[in-house]
């Protein structure tokens, strides 16, 4: 089996300080990331072999500003995650020899669909919407090797509306842009991280599929929104964190039956 290389969003600066093998930081870049309270301008990428996150979705304005601004990749860039499908053509009218990773985590749960986006991409994010087994599934029939879930919060949804100043506004809360939010009918948590490009909400617990070993995979995606650096760097060394995770999908379906009206 390969060694594992991990790709890391970068959530702090003092992250850029460890001395640990086979680590690509990822990168939020201002204007251009939601879902993130710290986001680096392309000029402040000075760590070699590192990735911009590029998630919004771009209206006219932000491409024609994308495009002079990825003018200023240096050789430290290697590469970037994307949502908006448009960044392909992008990169393409550029020249830039970088790699491209799509990671619209919901659209990638089967491996036709897979096949057909590195058709043009070099790799693509597995959702973590799917069972283990269907995760083996996808792996065994890609082209190109994958990037995998391997610790993180999912993002449930994304609106490019500031969903979390109206709900502060509504109820007469601080205005914070991280909060935690208790949805009554699931009973479940959300973390909503909100910027002036919109606002994300992200299941409260990480998914923790750190147990999925394969070769055919080209990175381990870790996205420690909300942690500290003890805690990311317990990630790398396999360290028990069930207090803050739970298995997603893999072992059940995505998928149920409703319950009959009763008359």
């Amino acid at each position: 089996m390969k060694e594992n290389k991990y790709l890391i969003t970068v959530t702090n600066e003092e992250m850029l300080n460890w001395k640990v093998k086979n680590i690509n930081f990822l990168f939020p870049i201002e204007g251009y990331s939601v879902g993130f309270l710290k986001t680096f301008s392309i000029e402040e990428v000075q760590t070699s072999h590192s990735f911009l996150y590029i998630n919004r979705i771009l209206d006219t304005e932000a491409i024609l500003k994308l495009k002079e601004d990825l003018k200023k990749v240096t050789q430290n860039i290697i590469g970037i995650c994307f949502t908006d499908l448009g960044l392909i053509r992008i990169v393409r009218e550029l020249g830039l020899n970088l790699q491209l990773i799509y990671m619209q985590n919901h659209n990638t749960t089967n491996a036709s669909s897979i096949n057909y986006y590195l058709e043009d991409v070099d790799s693509v994010l597995v959702s973590s919407d799917i069972t283990k087994e269907e995760i083996f599934a996808i792996l065994n029939r890609a082209n190109k090797p994958l990037v995998l879930p391997y610790f993180m919060r999912v993002e449930a949804m994304y609106s490019r509306r500031t969903l979390l100043t109206n709900y502060e506004n509504h109820f007469g809360l601080e205005k914070e842009n991280r909060k935690v939010l208790h949805e009554e009918i699931s009973k479940m948590d959300f973390l909503a991280v909100e910027n002036p490009y919109g606002t994300v909400l992200y299941t409260n617990k990480f998914i923790d599929y750190r147990s999925i070993k394969h070769e055919n995979i080209l990175y381990f995606f870790i996205n420690p929104i909300g942690l500290d650096n003890k805690t990311i760097e317990g990630i790398l060394k396999g360290e028990d964190l069930s207090s803050i995770s739970d298995t997603g999908f893999l072992y059940k379906e995505t998928y149920y039956r409703l319950k009959e009206e009763e008359k």
